[in-house]
């Protein structure tokens, strides 16, 4: 047994084994941790790179003609010939891609074709919209899938439960066009309390803003609401199940003591590993929402250069949201692995 004098101020306190072992623990667990950001860093350009290659060669060998969608369909045979070889169409496609890549690099991802601006320009217009109605819709499913999820799984087996359940099935599998419509036909023809359609910017006011944006941003997230609650629900009920919850209520903690500090931070990680691809999957939902609800955003743009056959702006729109899908979920991976160091090690294994 260690003597008195052993903790005296300024003499040598012994560590034991246990303290060791969780010293070693944790080095080993931020190890871990700054290991997997590092691959996942060194590993994003290559995935980029890889959603670059293939996009460009499914748009560039689809059997859409740019001359004809410049010089229109009755255009002359020389005309169109002119026009590829001013445009090096006829170059090969290993040509026409180091091309592009050098361009992408300058941040150039060329010309539309029907329309006179550059294509990096109609996409800096168009994607402040889709990342305003994304960030509104992730807001709106992240408060409600939690309110719902966490009330879900108090009420397990209840009215309350099979009925979130019932709803969270219903919207999970309505097609958010007729959603759309529907919402339109209510709040805007019916109550006439919003806007049917179109966008005004936020510097034009917040209120015009938010009241032209709210509308598409429910509907947007109105599927992934129901995704998310019902994977809350899961995850919460499988903590309020186990026995230090029990503990802590007989102890007289109080309850929403137990809930926000121990409950939610445990029962959360589950649902942050599918933020990421849930947040990717509402630039797809934003294709159809902005073209019912008349927003010009990514997903107009993109319907707009397929419909007339503008490939460089099919090309760069996709591009772009394909870098916004890979960023979005790097960052979910790190800030997950942040939560759950212990992850980070079961990967290393």
């Amino acid at each position: 047994m260690p003597l008195a004098k052993d903790y005296l101020p300024g003499t040598h306190h012994p560590v034991s084994d246990e303290a060791q072992d969780v010293r070693s623990a944790g080095r080993s667990q931020k190890t871990a941790v700054w290991l997997f950001i590092g691959r996942r860093l060194a590993t994003t350009p290559i995935v980029l790179f890889g959603v670059i290659l293939l996009v460009f060669l499914i748009v560039d060998l689809s059997p859409n003609d740019p001359a004809r969608a410049s010089l229109g369909l009755f255009a002359s045979e020389e005309a169109r010939a002119r026009f590829a070889a001013e445009n090096g169409l006829d170059d090969p496609v290993w040509a026409r891609f180091w091309r592009f890549i050098v361009n992408l690099l300058h941040v150039d991802l060329g010309s539309s074709v029907v329309r006179p601006e550059p294509v990096a320009q109609l996409i800096g217009a168009a994607l402040p919209v889709t990342l305003q109605l994304m960030l509104l819709a992730t807001v709106i499913s992240v408060v409600l899938s939690l309110a719902l999820g966490v009330l879900a799984a108090q009420t397990d087996g209840r009215l309350v439960d099979r009925t979130i359940g019932g709803l969270a099935a219903l919207f999970q599998a309505a097609p958010p066009f007729w959603v759309g419509l529907m919402f339109i036909q209510l709040f805007a023809v019916a109550l006439g309390v919003l806007p049917s359609g179109g966008y005004v910017p936020i510097g034009d006011g917040v209120k015009y803003w938010f009241s032209s944006m709210i509308g598409p941003a429910t509907v947007l997230a109105l599927p992934f609401t129901a995704a998310m609650t019902r994977i809350v629900r899961a995850s919460v009920a499988d903590e309020l199940a186990k026995d230090y919850v029990r503990t802590a209520k007989g102890a007289g903690i109080p309850w929403l003591t137990i809930l926000m500090r121990n409950v939610l931070r445990n029962s959360l990680i589950s649902p942050i590993t599918v933020l990421g691809l849930y947040i990717g999957g509402l630039m797809s939902g934003a294709i159809v929402v902005e073209s019912v609800f008349n927003l010009p955003g990514m997903g107009t743009l993109l319907v707009s250069g397929a419909d007339q056959g503008d490939l460089g702006v099919v090309r760069g729109v996709a591009i772009v949201s394909a870098f916004v899908f890979v960023l979005v979920n790097l960052v979910v991976d790190v800030l997950y692995i942040l939560l759950n160091p212990r992850a980070a090690e079961a990967v290393a294994e």
